[in-house]
């Protein structure tokens, strides 16, 4: 079980990716975890995206990334 280093969300309308509010102690919680229809508000478009684990990534400190184009 490695610990989170960060989690980011991709925004459904610019494709950007931004930082998560949200964050998991390590990957198994991130693997275990149900996400649906978290909002975020994307800095780099203005505009409030909706997230799941399809447009989320995660970093863990084994080097592991999980989640959307690991």
């Amino acid at each position: 079980m490695a610990k989170t280093i960060w989690i980011s969300i991709r925004c459904l309308n610019c494709r950007e990716w931004l930082a998560s509010q949200i964050f998991f102690s390590d990957s198994e919680s991130f693997d275990t975890s149900v996400l649906f229809d978290y909002l975020a508000s994307c800095p780099h478009c203005g505009k409030l995206t909706r997230s799941n684990k399809e447009n989320f990534r995660a970093k863990f400190e084994d080097g592991v990334i999980l989640g959307d184009e690991a």
